[in-house]
């Protein structure tokens, strides 16, 4: 039987129809969905000295991809608001406060976390820090904190910390009229492959001769140049002082972290704690001398200080590991 040309055109487009299915070239759904995963966004504070309030306002969390469109996450305020006004100084060591909460996102890589913050060129004073003068403004460039790349897997929900080293990242300007927050010291953890580093300083080890002297300033009977800084990797022979990499040129190895030492007055024994670190190799030196550590410069500060107060841990996930710094044999106390 001969088909007409019409009817032969509509079959063989039938046909063609029927292998394009069949391939999954034409059903919408068999096109491949992006995976999905809930995650959570907290922040917290590693230990600063230097001030008594680190007030910071953010309003929104900005997700970059590469070839996509970015996602923007509000932050979870209070009572309504469309902010979250956070006193880092309330959330130090493990402790953290949610500021994004189970949101839906597509798995992967991202290249930029971005952190949008409200200050004084946003026309508020809602980020600040209160320090020895008072309130001071605190300010960040461009309003936006841009902190690099993460991962978020295939897990169905995940939690990650963004964990402000604000000895790091918390400069005060020339003129002391203001303060400025940098990316530096800034990182983003994933919860689930993080521990937790807590321990105990004899305070008779400030006394020691090679550290502070044999005739102590007001400053140092009062301790406050006692530190532990804090090395990825272990084996390392050149422990350097804080310093931004941008800012400064040397050979030393830049500590990961540095917390303060908080003495007991009755005990004198002085307590540090590390929150939120990444597994691995890490090697804490204690000095005694390092309270005029400027965190954008190279010091050339001695660490550690006495010269034998090293230390080398092993950190798995999960594992709070307590680490206990003790006084020489043969020191003299006076």
């Amino acid at each position: 039987m001969k088909l007409k040309p019409s009817t032969r055109n509509l079959l063989l487009t039938a046909a063609s129809a029927l292998v394009l299915t069949a391939c999954g070239g034409s059903d919408d759904n068999d096109i491949k969905q992006p995976q999905m995963a809930k995650v959570s966004f907290a922040v917290s504070d590693a230990p600063v000295d230097s001030a008594d309030q680190v007030v910071i306002a953010f309003d929104q969390i900005e997700l970059v991809r590469a070839g996509q469109d970015n996602i923007v996450l509000d932050v979870s305020g209070e009572n309504g608001s469309t902010f979250r006004q956070v006193d880092l100084l309330q959330y130090q060591g493990s402790d953290s406060t949610l500021i994004v909460s189970d949101q839906l996102i597509p798995t992967g890589t991202y290249d930029n976390l971005i952190l949008h913050i409200l200050d004084e060129s946003t026309g508020s004073d809602l980020s600040f820090v209160v320090d020895q003068n008072g309130q001071i403004p605190l300010k960040q460039p461009s309003n936006k904190l841009q902190l690099g790349g993460f991962t978020v897997g295939a897990d169905s929900v995940q939690a990650f910390t963004i964990e402000f080293d604000l000895r790091q990242s918390l400069v005060e300007n020339q003129n002391g009229q203001r303060y400025n927050l940098k990316p530096h010291g800034v990182k983003i953890l994933n919860n689930a492959a993080v521990a937790t580093v807590q321990g105990t300083v004899p305070v008779e080890l400030s006394y020691e001769l090679g550290c502070n002297g044999a005739e102590f300033t007001e400053e140092q009977q009062a301790h406050l140049g006692d530190f532990v800084y804090l090395y990825q990797g272990t084996g390392l022979t050149d422990l350097g002082d804080l310093y931004d990499p941008d800012m400064a040129t040397t050979t030393a190895t830049a500590p990961y972290a540095s917390a303060p030492i908080h003495y007991d007055t009755t005990s004198g024994i002085g307590a540090f704690e590390f929150g939120y670190l990444p597994t691995g190799s890490y090697t804490l030196a204690y000095s005694c001398t390092a309270g005029n550590d400027d965190p954008e410069q190279f010091d050339d500060l001695t660490i550690p200080n006495p010269s034998d107060q090293v230390q080398q841990i092993e950190l798995i996930a999960g594992q709070n590991q307590t680490v206990t710094f003790t006084l020489p044999e043969a020191t003299v106390v006076p």
